[in-house]
């Protein structure tokens, strides 16, 4: 179990992915929260409400994700790559544009 958490962290450089921690974690009250209410309070189950909640944090986590590969370069370290935008700002003759 915590090397399947391990690999759900980590970024494919050996370091933890705040995107995936906050997601895990938001997912785990989430679900906490529902099981709670249920279980310990007595509510009854209300399925659009859980459907809405579990369509918004998914919504939310896959929209995270998607913004982050689209304006994460694939090398941070290269100077020519903007850590911002990802996109090239090197000059044609070699020269930083910075």
């Amino acid at each position: 179990m915590k090397n399947l958490i391990g690999q759900l962290l980590s970024d494919g450089h050996g370091q933890i992915d705040e995107q995936a921690l906050i997601s895990l974690l938001g997912a785990a009250v989430f679900f906490g929260l529902e099981i709670y209410s249920v279980a310990w309070r007595g509510e009854n189950f209300d399925p659009f409400g859980f459907g809405a909640g579990i369509g918004a944090l998914l919504g939310a986590t896959s929209a995270g994700f998607g913004l982050r590969a689209r304006w994460t370069p694939d090398a941070p370290d290269s100077p020519d790559i903007d850590p911002v935008t990802g996109r090239y700002i090197g000059d044609i003759n070699g020269r930083n544009s910075r």
